[in-house]
């Protein structure tokens, strides 16, 4: 997991989902459209279609993108339609934090916090964090199960395209951040270039 820096809201947003959505947000106990969805496209651009807890690529038309409520809608109902709550995730990573109010934001992450061990590829908390911010990183690490098969196996494969030179850096900046990110801190690479 990276920080992901905060993107402002899309100009139409107040017109296609905060606005609709204070009707729903009028009517206590009654459902809540998905109007977020409007602007799922929008996340993703503007996002770089990265999800922001796996750090992988989200490839487009494969309808694996989605909108995570980082506070989550069955509970902080009047935060339902606003962007500022929203983090682009894939559909594993949202069906896993689900209604999980624990799980560090990637807005507030520090890039030192998660690290990378190369020979597995698995996610680790990173080193000399204070222990009570070490197990906060290790809870979101668990309960997100960073480091399942599918998730190791997929910067495995962008690991080994880049080293076989199937990929530029540039590439695997773009699709796998966190993975080029810890080449670079790691000082695999020497230029993030």
């Amino acid at each position: 997991m990276i920080h992901v820096e905060p993107q402002p809201e899309p100009p139409d947003f107040d017109a296609k989902v905060r606005q609709p959505g204070q009707l729903d947000l009028a009517s206590p106990g009654g459902e809540l459209r998905p109007l977020w969805r409007h602007c799922a496209m929008q996340l993703w651009q503007a996002y770089n279609g990265v999800c922001a807890y796996s750090s992988l690529h989200i490839p487009r038309g494969t309808g694996a993108l989605s909108v995570d409520h980082l506070l989550p809608k069955s509970k902080r109902r009047e935060l339902a339609y606003e962007w500022s709550n929203y983090r682009l995730a894939c559909v594993r990573m949202n069906a896993r934090k689900n209604d999980l109010e624990d799980v560090l934001d990637p807005f507030e992450v520090r890039d030192e916090w998660f690290a990378l061990e190369l020979s597995t590829l698995e996610v680790i908390p990173g080193e000399g964090l204070p222990e009570a911010l070490r197990a906060q990183v290790q809870k979101t690490i668990d309960q997100l199960d960073l480091n399942d098969d599918e998730f190791i196996r997929a910067r495995e494969g962008y690991f080994l395209a880049w080293k076989e030179g199937d990929l530029t850096f540039r590439h695997l900046r773009k699709h796998c951040p966190f993975l080029a990110k810890e080449l670079f801190r790691q000082r695999v690479v020497q230029d993030e270039g």
